[in-house]
């Protein structure tokens, strides 16, 4: 009896250090009308857009996206926790002189080659500048074991503009199965958004 007890309070032991090591995505704060569910462990400047929790092999995560000066600076950071306390992994800067907002419910952190590490894919809008017919500018950012690759397009809002979409040449460095699973999730964008004009067909 008390050998089986041993065997079952091992494979119990056993179990939860599997369930601790789970990967796990868990949301902060999904945009920015709403409150953060949980404090953010990181001093940050200007209003929070997004924020997110994240574990894989690599460790314990935080994805923060804030908008400074009104929303014309865009920072998108990732910290890793290191020996409690989190440290900068990797940001992404932008700059409008008009306000700069995430898509909502956009925001990805997905492991899409299955190797154990999260992929992260931001989309954010501001409206275009330098166009003297408006429009919006949309941008998608892959972030993959850490580079950036970037699908940038303008969405017209006038019959005399054009509509364009133009992804990095660096995105047929991915693996295929990397790319095509971004480029769907762009059409998928496109589609949500009646954008249809932004559809990738080329890829």
């Amino acid at each position: 009896m008390r050998y089986e007890f041993v065997v079952l309070f091992c494979l119990t032991c056993l179990s939860l250090q599997k369930v601790a090591g789970q990967m796990y995505v868990k949301t902060i704060q999904a945009n920015d009308t709403v409150p953060a569910k949980a404090p953010i462990p990181v001093k940050y400047e200007g209003a929070v857009q997004e924020c997110y929790e994240y574990k894989d092999a690599a460790g314990l995560h935080l994805l923060l996206a804030t908008a400074t000066g009104g929303g014309k600076n865009f920072l998108c950071t990732v910290y890793t926790q290191v020996n409690g306390n989190y440290v900068q992994d990797w940001q992404i800067k932008d700059y409008s002189g008009l306000e700069v907002g995430m898509a909502d419910d956009y925001t990805k952190i997905v492991d899409i080659d299955k190797d154990g590490i999260y992929e992260s894919i931001i989309v954010y809008q501001y409206p275009t500048e330098n166009n003297k017919y408006g429009g919006t500018t949309w941008k998608l950012l892959l972030h993959y074991k850490n580079k950036k690759y970037a699908i940038r397009a303008h969405q017209k809002d006038s019959d005399y503009d054009d509509s364009g979409t133009t992804m990095d040449e660096s995105f047929n460095t991915l693996p295929k199965s990397v790319k095509k699973y971004v480029v769907q999730y762009w059409n998928k964008l496109a589609t949500d958004q009646n954008a249809m004009e932004l559809l990738d067909t080329k890829n």
